[in-house]
Protein backbone atom coordinates (compact mmCIF):
# COMPACT_ATOMS: atom_id res chain seq x y z
CA UNK A 1 0.00 0.00 0.00
CA UNK A 2 2.80 2.42 0.90
CA UNK A 3 4.44 1.87 -2.49
CA UNK A 4 1.14 2.57 -4.23
CA UNK A 5 0.67 5.79 -2.25
CA UNK A 6 4.22 6.92 -2.97
CA UNK A 7 3.92 6.01 -6.66
CA UNK A 8 0.65 7.92 -6.98
CA UNK A 9 2.16 10.95 -5.28
CA UNK A 10 5.20 10.94 -7.56
CA UNK A 11 2.95 10.51 -10.61
CA UNK A 12 0.87 13.58 -9.73
CA UNK A 13 3.95 15.73 -9.13
CA UNK A 14 5.58 14.68 -12.42
CA UNK A 15 2.27 15.07 -14.25
CA UNK A 16 1.88 18.63 -12.96
CA UNK A 17 5.41 19.55 -14.04
CA UNK A 18 4.97 18.06 -17.53
CA UNK A 19 1.49 19.54 -18.03
CA UNK A 20 2.55 23.01 -16.92
CA UNK A 21 5.72 22.99 -19.01
CA UNK A 22 3.78 22.01 -22.14
CA UNK A 23 0.44 23.78 -21.69
CA UNK A 24 1.19 26.48 -19.14
CA UNK A 25 -0.88 26.99 -15.97
CA UNK A 26 -4.11 24.95 -16.06
CA UNK A 27 -7.00 25.54 -13.66
CA UNK A 28 -7.23 22.82 -10.98
CA UNK A 29 -3.96 21.10 -11.94
CA UNK A 30 -2.22 22.72 -8.96
CA UNK A 31 -4.49 20.72 -6.66
CA UNK A 32 -3.12 17.52 -8.17
CA UNK A 33 0.35 18.83 -7.31
CA UNK A 34 -0.75 19.46 -3.71
CA UNK A 35 -2.27 15.99 -3.54
CA UNK A 36 0.92 14.43 -4.87
CA UNK A 37 3.06 16.25 -2.32
CA UNK A 38 0.65 15.26 0.44
CA UNK A 39 0.84 11.58 -0.54
CA UNK A 40 4.64 11.70 -0.64
CA UNK A 41 4.72 13.42 2.76
CA UNK A 42 2.30 10.84 4.19
CA UNK A 43 4.48 8.01 2.94
CA UNK A 44 7.55 9.65 4.50
CA UNK A 45 5.79 10.07 7.87
CA UNK A 46 4.50 6.51 7.67
CA UNK A 47 8.03 5.16 7.31
CA UNK A 48 9.47 7.33 10.08
CA UNK A 49 6.91 6.67 12.80
CA UNK A 50 5.17 3.49 11.70
CA UNK A 51 6.09 1.78 14.99
CA UNK A 52 4.62 4.57 17.12
CA UNK A 53 1.58 3.24 19.04
CA UNK A 54 -0.42 6.46 18.68
CA UNK A 55 0.25 6.50 14.96
CA UNK A 56 -0.86 2.87 14.68
CA UNK A 57 -4.15 3.72 16.40
CA UNK A 58 -4.68 6.72 14.14
CA UNK A 59 -3.87 4.65 11.07
CA UNK A 60 -6.45 2.00 12.03
CA UNK A 61 -9.07 4.74 12.23
CA UNK A 62 -8.06 6.63 9.08
CA UNK A 63 -7.31 3.68 6.78
CA UNK A 64 -10.95 2.49 6.41
CA UNK A 65 -12.05 6.06 5.65
CA UNK A 66 -9.42 6.38 2.95
CA UNK A 67 -10.43 3.04 1.44
CA UNK A 68 -14.13 4.00 1.36
CA UNK A 69 -13.27 7.34 -0.26
CA UNK A 70 -11.11 5.64 -2.89
CA UNK A 71 -13.82 3.11 -3.72
CA UNK A 72 -16.42 5.89 -3.98
CA UNK A 73 -14.10 7.98 -6.16
CA UNK A 74 -13.42 5.01 -8.43
CA UNK A 75 -17.12 4.20 -8.85
CA UNK A 76 -17.98 7.79 -9.75
CA UNK A 77 -15.10 7.96 -12.23
CA UNK A 78 -16.29 4.73 -13.85
CA UNK A 79 -19.76 6.26 -14.30
CA UNK A 80 -18.31 9.50 -15.70
CA UNK A 81 -16.00 7.60 -18.04
CA UNK A 82 -18.78 5.27 -19.17
CA UNK A 83 -21.11 8.12 -20.06
CA UNK A 84 -18.28 9.99 -21.78
CA UNK A 85 -18.35 7.34 -24.52
CA UNK A 86 -21.86 8.40 -25.57
CA UNK A 87 -21.91 9.92 -29.06
CA UNK A 88 -25.57 9.91 -30.02
CA UNK A 89 -26.00 10.71 -33.72
CA UNK A 90 -29.79 10.61 -33.98
CA UNK A 91 -31.62 13.48 -35.65
CA UNK A 92 -32.19 16.58 -33.51
CA UNK A 93 -34.03 19.86 -33.88
CA UNK A 94 -31.30 21.82 -32.11
CA UNK A 95 -27.67 21.12 -31.28
CA UNK A 96 -26.36 23.02 -28.25
CA UNK A 97 -22.58 23.39 -28.11
CA UNK A 98 -21.31 24.40 -24.67
CA UNK A 99 -18.50 26.93 -24.32
CA UNK A 100 -15.14 26.13 -22.72
CA UNK A 101 -13.00 29.26 -22.43
CA UNK A 102 -11.02 31.72 -24.52
CA UNK A 103 -7.66 33.41 -24.24
CA UNK A 104 -8.46 36.85 -25.53
CA UNK A 105 -10.32 35.98 -28.72
CA UNK A 106 -8.57 32.63 -29.24
CA UNK A 107 -10.31 29.41 -28.35
CA UNK A 108 -8.61 27.21 -25.76
CA UNK A 109 -7.57 23.75 -26.93
CA UNK A 110 -10.56 22.22 -25.13
CA UNK A 111 -13.03 24.54 -26.85
CA UNK A 112 -11.37 24.10 -30.23
CA UNK A 113 -11.58 20.30 -29.94
CA UNK A 114 -15.22 20.67 -28.89
CA UNK A 115 -15.95 22.81 -31.95
CA UNK A 116 -14.05 20.54 -34.32
CA UNK A 117 -15.97 17.47 -33.14
CA UNK A 118 -19.29 19.32 -33.29
CA UNK A 119 -18.59 20.54 -36.82
CA UNK A 120 -17.62 17.01 -37.91
CA UNK A 121 -20.93 15.80 -36.50
CA UNK A 122 -22.87 18.49 -38.40
CA UNK A 123 -21.09 17.71 -41.65
CA UNK A 124 -21.16 13.93 -41.41
CA UNK A 125 -24.77 13.44 -40.36
CA UNK A 126 -26.45 16.66 -41.52
CA UNK A 127 -29.48 15.85 -39.36
CA UNK A 128 -29.67 18.91 -37.12
CA UNK A 129 -31.64 21.98 -38.17
CA UNK A 130 -30.17 24.65 -35.88
CA UNK A 131 -27.08 25.13 -33.73
CA UNK A 132 -26.96 27.02 -30.43
CA UNK A 133 -23.49 28.22 -29.41
CA UNK A 134 -23.57 28.90 -25.68
CA UNK A 135 -21.05 30.80 -23.57
CA UNK A 136 -20.67 34.26 -22.10
CA UNK A 137 -17.59 36.44 -21.65
CA UNK A 138 -15.37 35.61 -18.68
CA UNK A 139 -12.17 36.88 -17.16
CA UNK A 140 -9.34 37.10 -19.68
CA UNK A 141 -11.77 36.85 -22.62
CA UNK A 142 -12.02 39.74 -25.08
CA UNK A 143 -15.30 38.51 -26.56
CA UNK A 144 -18.04 36.09 -25.55
CA UNK A 145 -17.17 32.43 -26.06
CA UNK A 146 -20.28 32.03 -28.20
CA UNK A 147 -19.04 34.73 -30.59
CA UNK A 148 -15.78 32.87 -31.14
CA UNK A 149 -17.75 29.66 -31.62
CA UNK A 150 -20.02 31.32 -34.15
CA UNK A 151 -17.03 32.67 -36.09
CA UNK A 152 -15.53 29.19 -36.23
CA UNK A 153 -18.70 27.61 -37.63
CA UNK A 154 -19.14 30.38 -40.22
CA UNK A 155 -15.50 29.99 -41.30
CA UNK A 156 -16.29 26.31 -41.94
CA UNK A 157 -19.25 27.19 -44.15
CA UNK A 158 -22.14 26.74 -41.72
CA UNK A 159 -25.04 29.02 -42.68
CA UNK A 160 -25.22 31.92 -40.23
CA UNK A 161 -29.02 31.65 -40.25
CA UNK A 162 -28.70 28.23 -38.60
CA UNK A 163 -26.71 29.62 -35.68
CA UNK A 164 -28.29 30.95 -32.47
CA UNK A 165 -26.01 32.80 -30.07
CA UNK A 166 -26.40 32.56 -26.29
CA UNK A 167 -23.83 34.98 -24.85
CA UNK A 168 -24.86 35.56 -21.22
CA UNK A 169 -24.11 32.28 -19.42
CA UNK A 170 -21.26 31.78 -16.95
CA UNK A 171 -21.87 28.16 -15.90
CA UNK A 172 -23.12 24.88 -17.33
CA UNK A 173 -26.51 25.36 -15.70
CA UNK A 174 -26.84 28.83 -17.24
CA UNK A 175 -25.66 27.45 -20.61
CA UNK A 176 -28.62 25.11 -20.64
CA UNK A 177 -31.20 27.36 -18.98
CA UNK A 178 -30.49 30.38 -21.20
CA UNK A 179 -30.25 28.21 -24.32
CA UNK A 180 -33.64 26.71 -23.48
CA UNK A 181 -35.23 30.17 -23.43
CA UNK A 182 -33.72 31.09 -26.80
CA UNK A 183 -34.78 27.78 -28.35
CA UNK A 184 -38.36 28.11 -27.11
CA UNK A 185 -38.51 31.69 -28.40
CA UNK A 186 -36.98 30.70 -31.74
CA UNK A 187 -39.16 27.64 -32.30
CA UNK A 188 -42.30 28.91 -30.58
CA UNK A 189 -42.49 25.49 -28.93
CA UNK A 190 -42.00 24.16 -25.42
CA UNK A 191 -38.60 22.54 -24.87
CA UNK A 192 -40.36 19.30 -23.93
CA UNK A 193 -41.59 18.96 -27.50
CA UNK A 194 -38.20 19.40 -29.17
CA UNK A 195 -35.32 17.01 -29.80
CA UNK A 196 -32.20 18.53 -28.30
CA UNK A 197 -28.63 17.30 -28.53
CA UNK A 198 -25.89 18.68 -26.28
CA UNK A 199 -22.28 18.64 -27.50
CA UNK A 200 -19.58 19.04 -24.89
CA UNK A 201 -16.28 17.49 -23.87
CA UNK A 202 -16.64 13.79 -23.07
CA UNK A 203 -15.78 14.16 -19.35
CA UNK A 204 -18.47 16.85 -19.04
CA UNK A 205 -21.28 14.98 -20.81
CA UNK A 206 -22.88 13.32 -17.78
CA UNK A 207 -23.09 16.50 -15.72
CA UNK A 208 -24.46 18.43 -18.70
CA UNK A 209 -27.12 15.75 -19.18
CA UNK A 210 -28.18 15.84 -15.52
CA UNK A 211 -28.42 19.63 -15.53
CA UNK A 212 -30.40 19.60 -18.78
CA UNK A 213 -32.97 17.35 -17.12
CA UNK A 214 -33.16 19.76 -14.22
CA UNK A 215 -33.78 22.60 -16.69
CA UNK A 216 -36.77 20.76 -18.15
CA UNK A 217 -35.31 19.14 -21.25
CA UNK A 218 -37.11 15.86 -21.97
CA UNK A 219 -35.97 14.56 -25.35
CA UNK A 220 -32.28 15.10 -24.74
CA UNK A 221 -29.23 13.27 -26.14
CA UNK A 222 -25.49 13.74 -25.72
CA UNK A 223 -22.57 13.98 -28.12
CA UNK A 224 -19.24 13.63 -26.31
CA UNK A 225 -16.25 15.42 -27.82
CA UNK A 226 -12.68 14.15 -27.24
CA UNK A 227 -10.01 16.03 -25.31
CA UNK A 228 -6.24 15.99 -25.49
CA UNK A 229 -5.08 12.93 -23.46
CA UNK A 230 -2.70 15.08 -21.43
CA UNK A 231 -5.72 16.76 -19.82
CA UNK A 232 -7.40 13.51 -18.73
CA UNK A 233 -6.09 13.35 -15.12
CA UNK A 234 -6.86 17.03 -14.48
CA UNK A 235 -10.31 17.17 -16.04
CA UNK A 236 -11.59 13.82 -14.83
CA UNK A 237 -10.49 14.40 -11.24
CA UNK A 238 -11.98 17.90 -11.31
CA UNK A 239 -15.20 16.55 -12.80
CA UNK A 240 -15.56 14.17 -9.85
CA UNK A 241 -15.89 17.12 -7.47
CA UNK A 242 -18.04 19.10 -9.92
CA UNK A 243 -20.43 16.18 -10.32
CA UNK A 244 -20.76 15.72 -6.55
CA UNK A 245 -21.51 19.44 -6.21
CA UNK A 246 -24.12 19.21 -8.97
CA UNK A 247 -25.80 16.16 -7.45
CA UNK A 248 -25.92 17.62 -3.93
CA UNK A 249 -26.61 21.31 -4.48
CA UNK A 250 -28.18 21.55 -7.95
CA UNK A 251 -30.25 18.36 -8.13
CA UNK A 252 -31.01 17.14 -4.59
CA UNK A 253 -31.29 20.43 -2.71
Amino acid sequence: MSKLILGTGIFFVIYYIVLTSIMGPIVFSKYLLYLGLLLIFYNFINIKIKNNNNFKKLKKFVAPIIIVCLVFFTLIEVVISGYSLVKNTDEADYLIILGAGLKGETMTMTLRQRMEASYEYLEKYNNCKFVVVSGGQGQGESIAESEAMKRYLISKGVDENRIIVEDKSTSTYENLEFSKRLIEEHSNKNIENLRIKVATSDFHSLRAYLLSRKCGYKNITSYGCPINPIFIPTYYVREFFALIKTLVFDIIL
